[in-house]
């Protein structure tokens, strides 16, 4: 993954670890990440985004900040792959599962 230091350094980062690469994908740590959380939360004015049918919104207050494209897929930290959501929709759409898995005791 190529780092493009003139969009990193025109964006003045207050983590030295959070970049932008050649292709616009930004990945934020730190404070910016923090910043880029409450961007994200004033956006929804504190209230989920998942949206149970097309009218209708979830009520719940929104703790949780969701990457519409998955991490894994190529990490974006961008406003525009963010989305706001309570806990609930979130383990709902993640399905997650714990990231350990218990050993098996032998006797």
């Amino acid at each position: 993954m190529k780092i493009d230091r003139v969009a990193t350094a025109a964006q003045h980062y207050k983590d030295q670890k959070s970049y932008r690469t050649l292709d616009g994908r930004e990945v934020l740590v730190g404070l910016d990440w923090q910043q880029r959380k409450w961007e994200l939360f004033w956006r929804c004015k504190g209230r989920c985004e998942y949206m149970i049918t097309d009218e209708v919104r979830c009520a719940r207050e929104a703790n949780d900040a969701h990457h519409k494209t998955p991490r894994s897929k190529g990490r974006n930290d961008k406003l525009s792959n963010l989305q706001a959501i309570c806990r609930h929709h979130h383990r709902a759409i993640d399905k997650r599962q714990p990231r350990w898995t218990p050993k098996e005791v032998t006797a």
